[in-house]
């Protein structure tokens, strides 16, 4: 595991914290797309997440923050979401159309997100 984490940590060099920390925001958004629980995907990314934020000088602070931005704003149109499906069925509202009607909105706020992930670098 340290051998991965150095090298990993090696390989952001060129793209500084900022890289490093939108980097783990992208890995969470896109890993959300497969595990919806976030408790799973906590407990699955978290042991790698922390150590690689100590070693590319970002604060744990902002590694959960990238955490919870990139588990948040995908939650809406997972597809393997039980609750989301749950609701789009009782509402009887194909899920091709949700995503249709909701994907600029949840692009808008995947962009929020990585603009509020920049401050979080200068306050530690």
């Amino acid at each position: 595991m340290d051998r991965i984490l150095f090298a990993m940590a090696g390989g952001m060099d060129a793209t500084g914290r900022l890289g490093s920390l939108q980097l783990m925001y992208v890995i969470q958004t896109v890993i959300n797309t497969l595990i919806p629980s976030a408790s799973a995907k906590a407990a699955m990314t978290m042991p790698i997440m922390a150590p690689f934020s100590d070693l590319v000088g970002v604060s744990r602070q902002a590694t959960v923050l990238a955490f919870q931005f990139g588990d948040g704003f995908t939650n809406m149109i997972t597809p393997i979401s039980g609750v989301l499906l749950a609701v789009l069925g009782i509402a009887r509202v194909p899920y091709t159309r949700w995503v249709r009607w909701a994907w600029r909105f949840i692009l808008g706020l995947i962009v929020a997100g990585a603009l509020l992930l920049i401050p979080t670098l200068f306050v530690w």
